[in-house]
């Protein structure tokens, strides 16, 4: 099949989050099985182009397009590997010249974000054109890329090379759904009755992509199943959604995501002190050891990590009124990450006020981040709502059981340690009550070695692989055949 996916991220180019991850996983596994992808993202003004190889398109020659009053100048710059997707980067100095995939961190998000993903739109389908290359299946992902399945339904459906292509809209966080003043709706160039009550993008009096993205995409899907049930069933989840999700009925579906296996594999992985499997555990001992030492932490109990941005999603909050009893139980604590600055200035004062028992990383360090993974014994993500999650999977990967709570993906890929099959420690509420609960029942677990030993194993033996995701999108690109 021939398959276009269009992104505002893609690792390691342009990462923000999971989001990154994924699609260039999922477009190197759908590669792998013998499918012609190519990708498109902006080229934003931080990426190294010599780093990473890149160079003008030849076949793609500079151009410009018009939408509204603007013109804007283009070229499309190329980095492709021996083998795998055809990853393009759209240039234009003005909207993607600048450093950051969303907006600046004090800031926020970028003023001129909706011309910004317009333009990516627009170029993708573009490309199609130029390359007179018609692909059987435009998968767009978030509200970021949403326009370019409005544009083609829009545009690009009658008497025109693309007729028969089909999207897919994938979302990977229902929350973050790109929300505009309709003033700017002139500036897309599309029909009036979008913008207007009952069109597909108004939003009490605003615009919404997210909104436009699932009425006009062909098919809807999102990252794990039991988040699609959720954001159909509970309105808080979907955001002011829900009823539209429902409305697509069985054209919305959750497909799990997965991880990629060969980059993130403690027994190869070049960042850790020491190697090591589920088969040949030695290693991670090491890793423990190396870990405690350059955060500074004294050994004497087990050590519990959390890797991820600090927001009210992740649950973070949830975890701080209990530091003071799990230091006291033995537990070492220790966070990486960056976020709220009032969850920030909590954590440092935890750190604080526990030298050798509680640290604090504020930063985004993948390196460090795959130290946390290996050196921990338990990982802790309490979020209140996470579409798949892929911190849980690399915990697992890594030989360190996760406790979570049962939401989202995480219900889909962490089963609880008191059944036969279980890999960590799954709580219900909301609170730190339970949370601390499920702590309190890891910390006995880890107190009895050999039932420590079978939960690392079979965390490490689980298959989250992108085999069977990549299997489960080409089955949902066919079902678009004839739609």
């Amino acid at each position: 099949m021939r398959i276009l996916m269009v992104a505002a991220e893609y690792a390691p180019l342009a990462k923000a989050g999971g989001l990154g991850d994924m699609v260039a996983a999922l477009a190197g596994a759908l590669a792998a099985r013998g499918h012609e992808v190519k990708v498109v993202l902006p080229l934003y003004g931080d990426i190294d182009r010599e780093r990473h190889g890149l160079a003008p398109c030849p076949q793609l020659p500079p151009f410009a397009v018009r939408r509204g009053d603007a013109v804007r100048r283009c070229r499309f710059w190329r980095a492709t590997a021996a083998a795998g997707p055809d990853v393009l980067l759209l240039e234009n100095e003005g909207l993607f010249g600048r450093a950051g995939v969303y907006g600046y961190a004090e800031a926020g998000e970028f003023a001129d974000t909706l011309p910004r993903l317009a333009l990516l739109a627009q170029g993708a389908l573009t490309a199609t054109v130029m390359l007179d290359w018609a692909p059987d299946v435009i998968h767009v992902h978030d509200a970021a890329a949403a326009l370019a399945a409005v544009d083609l339904a829009c545009w690009s459906r009658t008497g025109t090379p693309l007729a028969a292509t089909r999207t897919l809209l994938t979302i990977h966080n229902l929350a973050h759904q790109s929300l505009h003043p309709r003033w700017e709706f002139p500036g897309l160039d599309l029909p009036t009755r979008l913008a207007w009550h009952p069109g597909e993008m108004e939003f009490h009096g605003g615009l919404n992509l997210m909104k436009a993205g699932i009425l006009l995409s062909d098919r809807v899907n999102t990252v794990s199943p039991t988040y699609a049930h959720e954001v159909t069933l509970d309105e808080d989840l979907g955001c002011g959604l829900a009823g539209v999700l429902r409305d697509r009925g069985a054209a919305f579906s959750g497909i799990l995501n997965g991880m990629d296996r060969t980059a993130w594999d403690p027994a190869t992985d070049r960042c850790l002190p020491a190697n090591y499997s589920a088969r040949a555990p030695a290693g991670k001992t090491a890793c423990r050891t190396a870990l405690l030492r350059e955060l500074g932490l004294e050994d004497g109990g087990p050590v519990l990590v959390s890797v991820g941005r600090l927001a009210h999603q992740k649950g973070i909050d949830l975890l701080l009124p209990l530091v003071d009893g799990l230091v006291d139980e033995g537990w070492r604590l220790a966070v990486l990450g960056t976020g709220e600055p009032a969850l920030e200035q909590a954590l440092r004062g935890a750190a604080a006020a526990r030298p050798g028992r509680v640290a604090f990383a504020p930063r985004f360090d993948e390196a460090l981040s795959r130290r946390f993974y290996a050196g921990a014994d338990a990982f802790v993500m309490p979020s209140r709502f996470e579409p798949c999650g892929l911190a849980q999977l690399y915990a697992l990967r890594y030989g360190t059981p996760p406790v979570v709570r049962r939401t989202g993906g995480l219900a889909d890929t962490v089963a609880d340690a008191a059944g036969p099959d279980g890999v960590g420690f799954v709580f219900d509420e909301a609170t730190p009550a339970s949370l601390g609960a499920a702590l309190a029942r890891a910390i006995e677990a880890w107190r009895e070695p050999d039932r420590w030993g079978s939960l690392v194993r079979r965390g490490m033996d689980a298959d989250h692989g992108w085999a069977a995701p990549a299997a489960a999108y080409e089955d949902l690109y066919r079902s678009l055949e004839g739609t």
